[in-house]
């Protein structure tokens, strides 16, 4: 690894934050981690302007469209959800960068 523990990109709506994410992911041999409120959910892709599927084949992505959207998904189960994805990142040597737009996760 390139000496990082993670490494987390925030920023309003549409400043790049997503393209960044993805280069640097490359970069560094990362993997890029939703920390977004709303990507979480499946059926929202479009709405929320999830990485396309061909951005998701570049990298691996985790924590994108994981949740139905009719369930309840609060920041604890993020917090949960995001640290069982690091540890099993960090098992396959791969830099976890964070991304995100919301200050709720």
């Amino acid at each position: 690894m390139a000496g990082f523990e993670a490494v987390l990109i925030a920023g309003p709506t549409a400043s790049g934050k997503s393209a960044i994410a993805l280069d640097l992911a490359q970069r560094i041999g990362g993997a890029v981690v939703n920390a977004d409120s709303m990507q979480v959910y499946s059926d929202l892709r479009i709405l929320t302007a999830r990485p396309t599927r061909a951005e998701e084949a570049e990298v691996p992505h985790r924590l994108y469209g994981h949740v139905d959207g009719a369930t309840a998904y609060s920041v604890g189960h993020w917090l949960t959800d995001a640290e069982r994805t690091i540890d099993a990142l960090r098992g396959e040597r791969l830099i976890p960068v964070f991304v995100g737009g919301t200050g709720l996760y």
